[in-house]
Order: structure tokens, then C-alpha cells, then sequence
């Protein structure tokens, strides 16, 4: 097989780097201290998969907000429905397809060990950070939250006392008429006893996304926070940290990117009688696909960033966040009590069908509360033994009020001939209005947990985690209704619907069928299996709600009581190789189903039922050739057993479990400081993920909603087979005033997909092709590091990928996507003093 040329100059120059090392300098990596394990420790010291980045790394990659994060990780992605603001992270394939913003996270997002459930959240507190720490597995120990997928530790800037009073800005400058800054300064209030630290930032630009209708660019940016932090030392041995942070983002959101998938060629002769027959046609240009209103984006010639959109509002996101950490410190043990609470609210006017006319518009919204507790104990007993132990408890109330709009602009009647199957929807999509879903839900969360180690030798060591959860989730409240566009009462699905169809309404139909097809009908009475039921759907075509009311359905409640935990084993054979072996098992809270639906369910049809992640581990830690390189490696197996996920069958929502999948995996990451000058990082990640056990709906035969596809040997979603990336640090230039550095990424991704189906029912196009992005930054530092001036850009060579993808064939005849960044560029310079 040939070897691309790329790779063959990358290792040619890895190879000449090795070939040189003793001949230069002895230079030495930089230890990386992370708090992974409630422990400070070295990232070498930590027998589990981590990636740790000190406050110089993420500089460095010029990471800006939540969703750079899986630039320098492997086997990690990050896919956006909503753009910046709302990431959906993926650690070795365990990911979540829900965009329902009261899902929580397979992965574990913490700001400064505040557990963040609210996934709109995420974005919001990557600002003055100090180091950032990615775990990759199952977390059911020692974390608030019990996660199947991981865990993000945001860990922000803490004053010291004592240390004198300092400055920091930085100002900079990009393209799209953007600027940025990042500002702060902290001093020691009192001797010995309090140090403060205020820190302010901002990120405004123009939008991405040119707008051929007018108005303004859309995907704009407009985010502002600031933290004030407090470390007082109450006494010798007592310290308390607090920090109040507080965003918002207020700017027009990211447009959706409409692909109609209605094939006007499956049947030309009906398009034909449609089109000669003046009748609910419209005239607009197709490239021989419209989606069910007509509507052609490729045949607009519009560019990879234009669009056509009509809707696409503000998104507002507000987040008030308190931590307040005690520490005493014993001579024997140490005491620690984290206090969070949290107060946000998610808001946005989504244009989902990307086009110019009203199909699918959506305003998102919802409120959330949330309060957590976390106490823990620290002690070493028996000279070998180390134990971590407490308990924790959490609660999260959150109001959501969501509208979707449907057809506005009426259906084109070729959609009879696109979408057989929706020949009986046409009536009552004309004038159908506005579903309103309002959805009240609180959750609690205790556990107790421990995690004990046994130090058996000087080099050998064992750990012990167990874990108690009592999850508990009750939804208070639920109305799904129609309104008209006005916002006028029309009548309540939830509760009303009495019909015993879960379904927007009965189309127009004979026995269930519909379109008609006469000769499948005659069969199917002769052989019975249409009866008197099937026929009484024929005179009960129509909307299926009752007479409007703003009562709620009954409530419901879900109580989920579960064991996890992990044990591990580790063997240093010197101060250069550590290897490690570990068995741990976490699971993800169960949840309601946050999508429309109509029809109230009974309560396994509502609830997702928790899914669980047994994970089995080795690896080894590596710091070689006095550590001027280090090599960090895992393999790794999953079993996943009831992974949930959102599937979206035309216009209604169904939050499932999947029966079971598998994932197997290799990482790797290389560190190499081959001069004084340079140094060169790698990253490799490998998988091999597929469904063991998964049936969901077929969303082409719309007359049968019991037809089932068998996806069992698909690939998860969100989990390419190989991800790569790559860092290059070299100081080109050095004199007395002082040095300038080059540094230049980049990261690869191989084929995934954004759909369980993969390539099956018409899905073939819900995926991304692999791509690579690339990046670069000049910085000049001074001789005093008291200043430095940089320039940088973001996705060099201006690759167009998307980010998300979803099916939404069945109800509306398009697939919808969200495109990735462009190239950005600017100039930035920081002050310290």
C-alpha cells in the first residue's frame, strides 16, 4: 500500500528529531499537577487515562471556549446543535444524540469541582482558567456526578496569600470585526489571613454566516463574565475559597443548513400531474430535491457560509454560579466541604429548516436551579493506606418551555410524490400552529462514596472504589398543546388526547392506510389482519388533542438505587515506567423524555431507564531519556448496556436505551523535547465501536409504526475509528529583549457518524467524512515574560466540516446540519505586572 506523502514526511522528521537527540541539549518536560483524583499529583503519579493542561498549553492552542477542548485530546470529539454554547462531548464513543436541554451528560463537566448539569452551561466558564483535566472512563467513585463517559475538570485561577498584588491583561483582535480581552487582578487584602482576585473577560465578533435574505451575519458572538474569588484563611489550620462567577451570551445564533432529500424522480409522472395541476406548487428553482415546502438550497448557488434564513433570532444564555470550598487541615487527616450553587436560563430562536420559509422554526427556553453539597475525608492510616470517603447530595429544578412551529408556509403537494407515505398528512398541516411543550422536572442525587489505597510495596499499589447512588427524578408538570401562529388555544395533546394514537393526528386514511393502496388492503383483510379497529381509524382522521387546558399530565417519578466503583492495580518498576490495570463501572441517571409527544404515556414509555458502562483498562505511563520524552498509552474494552439517546420519527421525539454495544480502543500520547528549543507532541486514538443489541423505528414506512429496523453491527455515534492530532513548539528567534515561538497543531478525525442508523433507511448522509484542521501561533515573549504579542489562526487551510447532523426526512423532507468554524485569525497581546 502506498504511504501518503504526508505521513512519509512526518516520519521522516520524527525519525531525523530521534536520530539527533543526543547530540543536543537536555531539556525536560514540563510536570503537569492535576487534582483528578481529590489528590494533587503528577499526571505520571495517576494510574487512569488523563490529559492534564497547565494555564501555558491552553494558551498555546488558543483554546477560547469549551468546544476546542478535544483539539489536543484523543478519542475525544465535540459536535455542537446549537454552536458554541452547548457542546456535546464525546470521550472514546460514549456520547449522547440528545439535543433536549434537560438531558444530562455522559461526560462530567466540573468548574472548579462543581458539578454543572446543564448542558446549555457548558460553554459558559472557560475563562481564567488555570488548568484544564480531561479523564477519559467510567466515573462512578469519586465524582458528583455518577458518569458512564468521563469527566472535564475546569479548574479556574485562585489567588495566594501573600503573594503580592498583580495584573494581567490582554487584549486582541480578530477577523470578522471581532475583539477580545481577558482582564485581572488580585492582591493580599490582610497578611497571612486574605488574598482576592477579580477577573473579567469578553468575546464579541460578527457572524460566520452571510444572510442573502439581509439583515445582519449570523452566528455572531457576544459573551461576557467575570469571577470574583476570595481565599481567607480562617485559621492555622481552616481555609475557605470562594468564587462567584457570572455570563452571559447574548448574540444571534448559528443557522441550520436545510439538504432536501425529496427525490422528485422516484415518481416523474406524478410530479407532472402535481405541477400542471396549480395546486399548492410553488415555484422555486430545485436541483431535482425540495424539502416538503419546495425548498431547494443547492439549487441557490448559495456559498459553503450563506444562507438564506428568515427566523434565526438571539441566543441568550445567563449562568450565576457560587463555589464555596472549606478545607481543614489535621495533622492526621483532612476535612473538605464544597458548596455550589447555580442559577441559568437558555433561550433561542432556531430557524431549523435553514430556509426562507416557515417549515420548522423553533424558541427553545428553559430555567434551571441547582444546588449541591459535597463533604469528603483525607487520611492515611497504617502507613500504607490512603482513604478517600464521604458523601455528597445534589438537587437540579428545571423549567422548560419550548414552541414548535410546523408549516406555516404549506406543504407542496409534491410531497405526496417525494414522501409517499405523508399523501394523508396534507390537510392538517394547513394552518396546523404552534406546539407549546412545557416540562417541569426535579432531580436529587446522594450518594456515599469511598476510594482506598493500599500501598502493598514502595512500588506496588492497589485501589479500592465503591459508590452509593440514590437518584431520584420526578416530573411535576407537563402540557403539550397547539396554539395558533397568534399564540392563540387550540387544544392540549397532553393531557387530552383521548384517540389512543400517539400521533400529531389521523391522517386522512382507509383502514390505517395511507396513502390507499387497494390491493395491499384487500390482502390484508382476507388475511385478517386488518379488523374493525383498523377501519374505525378511517372515520376518526383529525387532530388528536382534546379542548385546550393548561392542567398537567400525571406525574411521574423514577427512583434509581445502583452500586458502582472500580478496582485497580499499579506496578512502578522505576522512577521512568509505571503500568496499571483497572475495572471500573459507572452509570448515567435515568430521564424523562424531554421531546414532544402526544398522546400521555405510561411510565416506560416516558422514562428512560439508566445506562450503565463496565470498563476494563491497562496502560502505562512512560518518562523516558530523563524525561525528555513520555509516552502515555491505553488499550481498553467497554461493555455498554442501555446507552440512551433521542430518536427523532418525523415530528415526534423518543428518548430510548439501547440494548447494548461494544467499544475497543488504543490511545496514545507522545511527548518528545528533542532541544532546548523544540519540542513535538502526539496524540493517537483508535476504535472500534458497534451496537450489539438495537432496534429503532423505520422512519420510511410511516404507516406502520410498529416496522422496526435491526441496527445491531453499527457504529456509535460520535466515534471515528481513528483520531490523531499534533503539536509542534519551536523558538525561532532568541536575544537579550527576548525570544519568539512558533507553535503549530493540528488533529485529525476519521469518518463518524451522527446517527445510530449509520447508513441505513435513507441516513447515508448523517455523517462526516474524515477532515483535518490546522492551526498556528507566533507569540514573542519578553526577556522578563512581564509581556508577549502573538498572532494566530484557527483552521489554516479553510476545511468545511459539520459538526451535527440530524434526519429530519420524515416529517419535514430535509437533513438538517450545523457547518463547523471557518478560518479566524488575529493579534493579541498580554501585560502582566
Amino acid at each position: 500500500m502506498r504511504t501518503p506523502p504526508n505521513k512519509t514526511r512526518l516520519t521522516i522528521c520524527t525519525g531525523l528529531f530521534l536520530i539527533s537527540i543526543p547530540a543536543m541539549a537536555a531539556p525536560q518536560l514540563e510536570e503537569v499537577i492535576v487534582t483528578a483524583q481529590k489528590r494533587s499529583a503528577s499526571t505520571q503519579d495517576t494510574p487512569i487515562a488523563i490529559t492534564g493542561m497547565s494555564e501555558g498549553a491552553l494558551e498555546k492552542f488558543g483554546f477560547s471556549n469549551a468546544s476546542d477542548i478535544s483539539a489536543q485530546v484523543p478519542n475525544m470529539q465535540v459536535s455542537g446543535p446549537y454552536g458554541e454554547v452547548q457542546p456535546i462531548f464525546s470521550i472514546r464513543g460514549v456520547s449522547m444524540s440528545d439535543y433536549s436541554s434537560n438531558q444530562a451528560s455522559p461526560i462530567g463537566v466540573y468548574n472548579d469541582e462543581a458539578y454543572l448539569g446543564a448542558v446549555y452551561t457548558h460553554g459558559m466558564s472557560f475563562f481564567d482558567v488555570e488548568r484544564l483535566e480531561v479523564l477519559r472512563g467510567p466515573q462512578g467513585t469519586l465524582y458528583g456526578k455518577n458518569t458512564t463517559g468521563g469527566a472535564i475538570n475546569i479548574v479556574t485561577k485562585t489567588p495566594l496569600i501573600g503573594d503580592p498584588t498583580a495584573f494581567n491583561l490582554k487584549q486582541g483582535v480578530r477577523n470578522y470585526n471581532g475583539h477580545a480581552g481577558d482582564y485581572g487582578v488580585e492582591s493580599t487584602l490582610i497578611e497571612d489571613v486574605l488574598a482576592a482576585r477579580l477577573a473579567y473577560s469578553y468575546s464579541r465578533r460578527d457572524g460566520y454566516f452571510e444572510n442573502a435574505l439581509g439583515g445582519p451575519d449570523l452566528s455572531e458572538q457576544d459573551f461576557q463574565a467575570a469571577r470574583l474569588v476570595v481565599n481567607w484563611q480562617l485559621t492555622d489550620s481552616t481555609n475557605m475559597v470562594l468564587k462567584y462567577s457570572t455570563a452571559r451570551n447574548d448574540a444571534l445564533g448559528s443557522p441550520s443548513r436545510n439538504e432536501p432529500r425529496g427525490d422528485l424522480s422516484k415518481n416523474p409522472e406524478l410530479v407532472t400531474a402535481l405541477e400542471t395541476s396549480g395546486v399548492g406548487v410553488y415555484d422555486k428553482p430545485n436541483n431535482g430535491f425540495i424539502d416538503n415546502t419546495g425548498y431547494s438550497r443547492p439549487a441557490k448557488n448559495l456559498d459553503y457560509y450563506e444562507v438564506e434564513d428568515n427566523f434565526t433570532g438571539a441566543l441568550v444564555v445567563n449562568s450565576d454560579l457560587l463555589v464555596n470550598k472549606i478545607e481543614y487541615v489535621a495533622d492526621a487527616y483532612t476535612l473538605t466541604a464544597i458548596t455550589s450553587l447555580a442559577d441559568s436560563d437558555y433561550s433561542q430562536a432556531q430557524n431549523v429548516d435553514g430556509s426562507p420559509d416557515q417549515l420548522l422554526e423553533i424558541n427553545w427556553g428553559v430555567d434551571t436551579q441547582a444546588l449541591s453539597q459535597d463533604f469528603r475525608i483525607t487520611t492515611t492510616f497504617l502507613d500504607d493506606f490512603d482513604l478517600i470517603a464521604g458523601a455528597y447530595y445534589a438537587t437540579e429544578d428545571m423549567q422548560l418551555d419550548n414552541q414548535y412551529s410546523l408549516y406555516e408556509t404549506p406543504p407542496d403537494t409534491r410531497a405526496a410524490a417525494t414522501f409517499p407515505g405523508v399523501t394523508g398528512y396534507y390537510p392538517y398541516l394547513l394552518d396546523f400552529g404552534v406546539l407549546d411543550q412545557k416540562m417541569d422536572t426535579e432531580k436529587t442525587s446522594a450518594a456515599l462514596y469511598s476510594q482506598l489505597r493500599w500501598n502493598v510495596t514502595t512500588n506496588l499499589g492497589i485501589d479500592f472504589g465503591l459508590r452509593y447512588t440514590d437518584d431520584k427524578i420526578d416530573m411535576t408538570y407537563l402540557n403539550i398543546s397547539r396554539l395558533g401562529y397568534d399564540g392563540s388555544p387550540r387544544g392540549t395533546y397532553v393531557p387530552g388526547n383521548n384517540t389512543g394514537v400517539d400521533n400529531i393526528f389521523i391522517p386522512a386514511n382507509v383502514a390505517g392506510q395511507s396513502p390507499l393502496e387497494p390491493g395491499l388492503l384487500l390482502a390484508e383483510l382476507l388475511s385478517g389482519n386488518i379488523g374493525l379497529d383498523e377501519l374505525l381509524l378511517t372515520a376518526q382522521t383529525g387532530y388528536t388533542h382534546g379542548p385546550y387546558t393548561t392542567d398537567s399530565a400525571t406525574p411521574l417519578s423514577a427512583n434509581e438505587k445502583e452500586w458502582t466503583g472500580k478496582i485497580g492495580l499499579d506496578y512502578r518498576f522505576n522512577d521512568e515506567l509505571m503500568i496499571y490495570t483497572s475495572y471500573s463501572r459507572g452509570f448515567r441517571a435515568g430521564n424523562f423524555n424531554a421531546g414532544v409527544y402526544y398522546e400521555e404515556r405510561e411510565f416506560e414509555n416516558a422514562y428512560a431507564s439508566p445506562e450503565f458502562l463496565d470498563a476494563y483498562e491497562f496502560g502505562f505511563k512512560a518518562d523516558l531519556w530523563n524525561r525528555r520524552a513520555r509516552i502515555n498509552s491505553a488499550f481498553f474494552y467497554y461493555d455498554y448496556t442501555d446507552q440512551q439517546f433521542i430518536n427523532v420519527v418525523g415530528v415526534s421525539n423518543f428518548l430510548e436505551n439501547a440494548g447494548g454495544s461494544k467499544i475497543f480502543g488504543f490511545e496514545s500520547e507522545m511527548y518528545f523535547a528533542l532541544t532546548e528549543k523544540l519540542t513535538v507532541q502526539i496524540g493517537l486514538g483508535i476504535l472500534k465501536s458497534e451496537y450489539t443489541e438495537l432496534e429503532l423505528s423505520d422512519v420510511q414506512t410511516v404507516n406502520d409504526d410498529d416496522d422496526v429496523v435491526d441496527l445491531s453491527g453499527n457504529e456509535l455515534i460520535s466515534a471515528p475509528n481513528v483520531s490523531a492530532n499534533i503539536s509542534v513548539d519551536y523558538d525561532i528567534f532568541t536575544n537579550d529583549y527576548g525570544y519568539l515561538s512558533m507553535n503549530l497543531n493540528g488533529n485529525y478525525q476519521a469518518d463518524q457518524w451522527y446517527s445510530a442508523y449509520n447508513d441505513k433507511i435513507g441516513y447515508d448522509k448523517i455523517r462526516q467524512a474524515g477532515y483535518g484542521l490546522y492551526n498556528a501561533r507566533f507569540t514573542w515573549f519578553g526577556s522578563d515574560d512581564s509581556y508577549s504579542v502573538a498572532i494566530w489562526a484557527k483552521n489554516i487551510t479553510e476545511t468545511e466540516y459539520d459538526g451535527y447532523a440530524i434526519n429530519l426526512q420524515a416529517g419535514f423532507g430535509f437533513d438538517y446540519f450545523q457547518q463547523g468554524a471557518p478560518r479566524t485569525y488575529g493579534l493579541e497581546a498580554t501585560y502582566k505586572f
